[in-house]
């Protein structure tokens, strides 16, 4: 029986030790941190922007596995009634434990209350999410 209990205990504690080094699952293998709002200069701007004022919609994005991982940095715009505004994305791929802050161009034409939801997907076409999706509240007047 103290074999057995001791056969567990090096089991648990084998597995318990090699988690990290297994690739994460679902929306654990990247993160998306600190959505914010960029003119066209790379700096940063208030939630408050002015009709026909271009912007740049931008997060930081980590790759929190031991692997390359491709990935796509996609930007939905919705107006306070749910109606979709803009769709669009960009591809890139981050090294380990890397991070990258990409930037979807965005020039609101109408005053209103926004919403920018913010994905990290593996592919377009497979569609994995990486991450948890972040949104960013945007006034325009």
């Amino acid at each position: 029986m103290l074999r057995l209990a001791a056969i567990f205990a090096i089991c648990t504690l084998a597995f318990a030790s090699f988690d990290t080094v297994f690739a994460l699952d679902g929306t654990q293998r990247a993160e998306v941190k600190n959505p914010r709002l960029l003119n066209s200069f790379g700096e940063a701007l208030s939630q408050n922007v002015n009709a026909n004022q271009q912007v740049q919609i931008s997060a930081d994005i980590v790759n929190k596995q031991a692997t390359p991982q491709t990935f796509v940095y996609i930007v939905q715009i919705v107006d306070g009634a749910g109606v979709i505004y803009k769709l669009t994305w960009i591809s890139a791929s981050l090294n380990p434990q890397q991070s990258l802050s990409p930037a979807i161009s965005w020039n609101p034409t109408k005053p209103g209350t926004y919403t920018a939801q913010i994905y990290v997907w593996d592919s377009i076409k497979d569609a994995n999410a990486l991450a948890q999706k972040t949104d960013l509240k945007i006034l325009v007047s």
